[in-house]
């Protein structure tokens, strides 16, 4: 595979070894790999991506504190029908950022500002890495519920009919010790819901499925090799119906990709997808026009700048990353959205003291 933008690095996932109770206690074994050929990133010119209009950008923070909370991180955000957006995110006291820590909600209605954020849980239990997923006014939040520490996550979700108004009581998802979120399922052909998730205790992707949303059940484990394994992965449907995953890679340096030809029962061997990351959350979007749109951090070791670029043709070819946000501190865990006007939608953790929010278009990623 060819890389657009350094060295490749020629490393080969291979699974862990464990022993039989850690299999058990972690929920199995992983499934078998797909012989599929990943076309991705393989350099070259990339294919024209068409743009109409004048180029958009325009750059807000969504909240500057929230009192007796010392940081904020991970958001998420939904795009509804009419272009109202809904962002939630999780806020900790501290000292650790699982200490205090509760979700908060806030919302934007269409030509309006950012409304004030609203408590929306608070457990004993520390409370992380809200994942909003919407279809028509139908609302989830996934979230990790984290007695203690990460490595002891379960995921919880709420579904609610009202953009969020009002949620059902939270149900678990069956899952490994150490289950995880951190992007939204993807509604494939058949109509069966894909979760992307991670075990943060073994460090690997999970799959979930779901015919309606309400009950969940293991679809499949991706694994890769120390110290380079994968985890918090992001998920589109390309035309043909395959899917394509990238994920962060814990041993930093570069994202993961994969791919599944048939539902995510099974995944391609993960390999490196030619774009640096210095081991932080990507996102990974189908936009209304068929191309696609990855945020990312363009570094290998620091979380800045968070940058952009587009594919028009399924993710084989790439334009030039441009840069979203940069400046001292982090600029990370992005989340992305489009709204029925075309525009994209992207939240992101700045410095782990604001949720910071970003409108732009195709025309101003490809500098039009």
């Amino acid at each position: 595979m060819k890389h657009n933008y350094r060295t490749p690095l020629f490393l080969r996932p291979s699974a862990h070894a464990l022993t039989v109770l850690v299999v058990l206690l972690a929920g199995g074994c992983p499934g078998p790999l797909a012989n599929i050929t990943i076309q991705f990133n393989v350099g070259g010119d990339p294919t024209p991506v068409a743009s109409n209009g004048e180029a958009v950008f325009v750059s807000t923070v969504i909240f500057d504190s929230i009192p007796g909370k010392v940081g904020s991180h991970a958001p998420t955000i939904t795009a509804f029908p009419d272009g109202e957006l809904l962002v939630a995110w999780y806020s900790y006291a501290g000292p650790g950022e699982l200490a205090g820590s509760a979700i908060y909600l806030s919302r934007r209605l269409p030509g309006a500002d950012w409304e004030p954020p609203v408590l929306h849980v608070d457990r004993p239990e520390g409370d992380g890495n809200p994942v909003l997923y919407s279809e028509g006014d139908t609302v989830w939040l996934f979230q990790a519920v984290v007695p203690g520490g990460w490595s002891t996550a379960r995921i919880e979700f709420q579904q609610s009919a009202d953009r969020g108004r009002t949620w059902s009581a939270p149900r678990g998802i069956d899952g490994p010790l150490g289950s995880n979120v951190r992007y939204p399922p993807v509604r494939l052909a058949d109509r069966t819901l894909l979760l992307p998730a991670y075990d943060d205790l073994l460090t690997r992707a999970l799959f979930f499925e779901s015919s309606e949303g309400d009950r969940w059940s293991l679809r499949s484990i991706l694994t890769t090799a120390r110290p380079h394994q994968c985890l918090q992965p992001a998920l589109v449907a390309l035309r043909d119906g395959r899917l394509l995953a990238v994920m962060r890679n814990s041993g930093r340096g570069w994202l993961w990709v994969t791919a599944s030809d048939d539902g995510g029962r099974t995944w391609a061997p993960a390999a490196d997808s030619g774009f640096p990351n210095p081991a932080s959350a990507a996102d990974f979007l189908r936009l209304a026009s068929g191309n696609l749109v990855l945020v990312y951090n363009d570094s290998d070791t620091v979380r800045r700048p968070l940058s952009v670029a587009i594919s028009g043709d399924e993710g084989r070819t790439w334009h030039r990353p441009r840069v979203l946000v940069d400046g001292d501190g982090d600029y990370a865990y992005p989340a992305a959205a489009q709204t029925p006007d075309g525009l994209i939608q992207v939240v992101y953790s700045h410095n782990r003291e604001h949720i910071g929010h970003v409108v732009l278009n195709e025309a101003w990623i490809v500098g039009r």
